[in-house]
């Protein structure tokens, strides 16, 4: 038998070629830095770091958690999303992976993965968050891939990148952590108004509405105006140590300029403790900011003492023009 009669052994399938994936930690960091890069843009465009308005965070609403919107949709962060998503694609390097030396390329031949590839992986990434099982993936895969990358057919491998580059690119994650990571400085102006009940409500000596201007944030000295918008809140004192009497009602009306009720709450005193509409215990009375915001300019708050199936007028506060003395009684 001569060589060329010798048996031909078949190809080795799904080798593991002879390349440098990259290592877990890499991927990690590359991607907390691009992230702190989007979030940078997004606080320096919107005043919030969130990059998108339909993020939600907690709150408490007289005392029952709630949701609100975190971020604020900007163009200039919809574009900083695109210029990484759109280098990825094209040149397998992002700002946060040239720091750190890796690529994004296609499993088969090592080239940049294109659009509509990287598009879905950041669409398959929704698997890697899973218990976070995808993203720790890398730590045991031969060839370091989270979930999102075998779907895609992509790998993480290490490459090189120019040394102007990714010092530009190292200058610029520095100063965007920076910013994200650093303490904010919150300020905002706070109107408060009150009026006198004396003997006129079951004890209560004085009501006050405090009610919040802009709230703007400073980090590392860059001023801008946030998205937070603080709830404006009312609050009473008792004449005396004593508590409100028991079954004292106060009704709490929020009225537009054209004197239309857009919002109402009813406190009941019972054996100390202050409720709204009898259910939820509240130490003091919180009107939603998007109730404020629905009134328009030139709102006010209307107190009224309840009881006996009639309102009675208290006193009126808020609005362009302060407490009005001077509102008639009204019957329920």
């Amino acid at each position: 038998m001569t060589l060329a009669d010798a048996p031909v052994a078949p190809p080795v399938r799904d080798a593991v070629p002879s390349v440098a994936y990259a290592p877990w930690w890499r991927r990690a960091l590359g991607s907390l830095l691009d992230g702190a890069l989007v979030a940078a843009v997004a606080w320096l465009a919107t005043g919030s770091p969130v990059p998108v308005p339909f993020l939600l965070t907690p709150a408490l609403l007289n005392g029952i958690d709630v949701v609100e919107p975190a971020g604020t949709f900007s163009w200039w962060t919809a574009g900083a999303v695109s210029v990484v998503l759109l280098l990825q694609a094209f040149t397998g390097v992002t700002p946060g992976k040239s720091v750190v030396g890796i690529r994004v390329v296609r499993e088969s031949d090592h080239e940049p993965a294109g659009l509509l590839r990287t598009a879905g992986r950041e669409v398959l990434h929704v698997l890697d968050w899973i218990l976070l099982i995808g993203w720790l993936r890398p730590l045991w895969n031969a060839r370091r891939q989270t979930f999102a990358d075998t779907l895609a057919s992509t790998v993480v491998v290490r490459g090189h990148v120019d040394v102007p580059v990714r010092l530009i690119a190292a200058v610029a994650s520095a100063f965007a952590l920076a910013l994200v990571v650093s303490p904010t400085v919150s300020e905002t102006g706070t109107t408060t108004v009150s009026c006198g009940l004396a003997d006129r409500l079951g004890g209560i000596e004085t009501v006050a509405l405090r009610v919040p201007g802009d709230v703007w944030v400073s980090r590392l000295g860059i001023r801008r105006l946030s998205t937070m918008h603080p709830q404006t809140v009312l609050t009473w004192t008792s004449a005396s140590a004593a508590a409100p009497a028991d079954g004292t009602r106060l009704g709490v009306s929020l009225r537009d300029r054209d004197d239309h009720e857009v919002w109402h709450r009813t406190v009941t005193f019972r054996d100390g403790v202050a409720r709204t509409d009898d259910v939820h215990e509240v130490p003091e009375l919180t009107i939603p900011h998007d109730v404020t915001a629905d009134a328009g300019s030139g709102w006010v708050v209307r107190l009224t003492s309840e009881a006996g199936g009639t309102s009675s007028w208290l006193c009126t506060l808020g609005g362009p023009e302060g407490p009005d003395e001077q509102a008639p009684l009204i019957e329920g």
